[in-house]
């Protein structure tokens, strides 16, 4: 029996350990991981036009805007057939999803869960510590404290619209980052082995 696509999202504050849980689940259940943020990147190492207009509000820890991000995104799900991804760092905006939503409809696709990782500011600062500065962090531009401040509050603003629009929709799984990766993993696992059944 084929199961339904699995279409996920994972959002959390920067250096909640989105990108590792969702590297972790694309591993698991064979899906495409697209991470927001390294699409972006590739885009400005490549200097396309996209790549040149995002590096302006990244370099200020600025969230792209909504239809960039979107337009970036987007075409990369052509060429997975819009099915059977998680996507780590999307949506941002409240609008960011519903533009998404929008596009998956006319395909006859859906969003099958946004996955929250709840992460305290304490807890990412501790980690940002101990991981001083790796070359991951070298090869990001806005790894210094102000800009690290900057997203963790771009992040407090413009995620409670998105977690109550998925909330209402049933279709919001929030799990407690604060601990290691394997728990976390498992307690993400168990919700999707779930969703599969159902």
């Amino acid at each position: 029996m084929t199961r339904p696509p699995l279409n996920l999202f994972i959002i959390g504050p920067s250096g909640s350990g989105k990108s590792t849980q969702a590297k972790l689940i694309a591993d698991k259940y064979g899906l495409t991981h697209l991470s927001m943020g390294q699409l972006l990147r590739d885009e400005m190492a490549a200097k396309s036009n996209y790549g040149l207009e995002a590096k302006k509000y990244i370099d200020q820890g600025k969230w792209v805007p909504d239809e960039l991000a979107y337009r970036v995104l987007r075409e990369k799900l052509e060429l997975i057939n819009n099915s059977n991804f998680i996507i780590d760092g999307f949506p941002r905006m409240l609008n960011q999803a519903l533009l998404i939503e929008e596009y998956f409809s006319s395909r006859n696709q859906t969003v099958s869960l946004l996955i929250l990782l709840s992460v305290t500011y304490e807890e990412i600062a501790q980690r940002r510590q101990k991981m001083g500065r790796t070359f991951q962090d070298l090869a990001r531009t806005d790894n210094n404290p102000k800009a690290i401040a900057s997203r963790q509050k771009s992040y407090d603003d413009t995620a409670d619209p998105i977690i109550y629009h998925y909330q209402k929709l049933k279709k919001l799984f929030e799990v407690d980052g604060n601990r290691p990766i394997e728990p976390i993993f498992n307690d993400i696992c168990q919700k999707i082995d779930l969703l599969i059944k159902n």
